[in-house]
């Protein structure tokens, strides 16, 4: 009798132990703006997100998506079989473990999670303040070509930041590409101990490689109905509007990569 009630207690200091291993220690809000069309910058895309992290761990993706994937969705709409949750604005979500990043990006109805390639940083001579931190510029290329540029601050040295944008010295404060089409900037600081977990799809494939990903995008791009169930996208006079979403699928950036 005592030796089970002292393993019940050593499991649940062990369970304890590792809750609070994955225990955030902060928060940062970031707003990004997309710019879908560079040729008219006036049309601007905006989302929110956020990153909660410690030393060794983080997860960054809308608050939204979060508690969607949780079952406990932000807001619900009215159908004619009751209320159901609202499909958050944005779904992909970047899991880090150490050095390992993983990113969940969607394609149609379904999340493609792979491991994302390491960046490779050069520091740059730019120097400016943001938002009282002290912080510098950095630069890469990114395995599909993309130059970005990212301002960090050693003032908070953990190798985090935005999406894909992590192993820095410091914690990245500012993002954005060389044609300024997408642009990521945090927008509060603060405390956190919320849970670190990587976000729960419903409809999830596992990529053995990022390449993998970005060729099944390119097929969706092709054919929005491959990854939707071969279901044919209709407007609401159900007239065939698949057409349409290829179009408009081929004009969206896809800087992020």
């Amino acid at each position: 009798m005592k030796k089970t009630l002292f393993g019940i207690i050593i499991c649940l200091y062990s369970i304890n132990l590792s809750a609070q291993d994955n225990k955030a220690i902060m928060e940062i809000n970031y707003e990004t703006k997309i710019i879908s069309d560079s040729l008219n910058r006036d049309k601007v895309n905006i989302y929110s997100t956020a990153l909660v992290f410690n030393n060794t761990q983080s997860i960054y993706c809308s608050k939204e998506a979060k508690l969607y994937y949780k079952g406990t969705p932000a807001e619900t709409i009215s159908t004619s079989a009751g209320p159901i949750a609202k499909y958050p604005k944005t779904t992909e979500s970047i899991y880090r473990n150490n050095d390992v990043i993983t990113a969940s990006l969607p394609v149609g109805k379904y999340a493609f999670t792979f491991e994302e390639p390491k960046l490779k940083w050069e520091i740059l001579n730019d120097r400016k303040d943001i938002k009282g931190y002290k912080s510098q510029l950095a630069k890469t290329i990114t395995d599909t070509g993309q130059t970005f540029f990212a301002w960090f601050t050693t003032d908070i040295s953990i190798p985090e930041g935005p999406f894909r944008f992590k192993g820095l010295s410091g914690l990245v404060l500012e993002v954005y590409n060389k044609s300024r089409t997408i642009e990521i900037y945090a927008t509060d600081i603060k405390k956190s101990d919320e849970l670190i977990e990587p976000l729960k799809y419903y409809n999830e494939v596992k990529a053995k490689t990022k390449a993998q990903f970005l060729e099944a995008r390119k097929n969706f791009h092709e054919n929005p109905s491959m990854y939707n169930g071969n279901i044919k996208v209709l407007d609401a006079n159900g007239n065939d509007r698949t057409k349409f979403m290829t179009d408009r699928l081929k004009a969206i950036n896809t800087f992020l990569d």
